[in-house]
């Protein structure tokens, strides 16, 4: 979808640094030759807290931007769809979706494209859970001297991050959810999904000790456009940013390639393969790979 956090993120990036200073600036300055500082703790806590609060804050406020952007984007383009397209690259990515549509938006797929953002919000409710344990926990435990708001702390933190987990990748989750609605979403523009990566702990590096939850494989979407059979494959955990787009027919032999692009074609049909592409890329490849097999 389209939208993005670059409110919070340069917030985050900026302030970092700040707090970093700060940090220094009140461990150097107070709390100097006390056997217990805990007003200097205070402050440093305090300082922390405010910048992950306004941290979190800042990132509500950039996907409730991102979403009102998305949708309307969606409407616009889902009143002008199967409008010819001359420059993809100048569309948003829900105007491009609505203009490559062959046949009517409806409001399933207009639902299906804004239930994504519920899912944002979910997420960052639990992360906002997860944040005040810790920021009531830790401090908590370094003031008061004692292990018990830790001892309390600590497994409320630990079930809502596996709750969270459990939420994204049981049978039904977040992830599966996330399938059902682009197969909705996908549906005028004749495609659905049709093969999804395989999901999996894998152990970290061992630097890194634990596991991660990974998808490896390929997200592919296929179906009909315009007489052709179409095939968008998109790159799991491994493959992140790599896509191809896939036209069935018989083409003259051609090949091209640029730093991120490749275009070949022949006998079997005609492939546009992209590297590190962004969330809109694939969409540009669909429609340079339907005009190359135009007559």
């Amino acid at each position: 979808m389209s939208g993005g956090f670059g409110r919070s993120v340069r917030f985050g990036l900026v302030g970092v640094f700040v707090v970093a200073a700060i940090v220094v600036a009140i461990a150097t300055t107070s709390g100097q030759g006390e056997a217990s500082p805990k007003t200097t703790l205070a402050l440093i806590f305090g300082v922390i807290v405010v910048f992950v609060v306004v941290l979190l804050f800042l990132q509500r406020g950039d996907i409730e931007r991102g979403a009102g952007s998305d949708a309307a984007g969606t409407a616009r383009g889902a009143a002008e769809a199967g409008h010819r397209v001359e420059d993809p690259t100048t569309l948003a990515e829900p105007e491009l979706w609505a203009a490559l549509a062959i046949s009517p938006i409806d409001a399933d797929a207009v639902r299906a494209r804004s239930e994504v953002w519920d899912v944002n919000r979910r997420s960052h409710r639990l992360g906002v859970i997860v944040c005040l344990l810790i920021l009531v926990a830790a401090p908590a435990t370094y003031l008061t001297e004692s292990f018990v708001p830790l001892l309390i702390g600590a497994p409320l933190i630990v079930l809502a991050a596996l709750y969270g987990s459990y939420r994204a990748i049981a049978p039904g989750g977040e992830i599966s959810q996330g399938y059902e609605r682009t197969d909705r979403a996908m549906a005028p523009l004749g495609l659905k999904v049709t093969e999804t990566p395989k999901g999996g702990f894998e152990m970290r590096y061992p630097s890194q000790p634990g596991f991660d939850y990974r998808l490896r494989g390929w997200t592919v979407l296929s179906g009909e456009r315009h007489g052709r059979a179409v095939s968008v494959r998109l790159g799991g955990h491994e493959d992140a940013g790599t896509s191809e787009v896939i036209l069935g027919g018989s083409f003259h032999t051609y090949g091209s390639a640029s730093k991120r692009v490749e275009v070949s074609s022949g006998p079997d049909g005609l492939l546009v393969r992209r590297h590190k592409g962004g969330q809109r890329d694939w969409l540009c490849d669909l429609w340079l790979a339907e005009q190359l097999a135009s007559p």
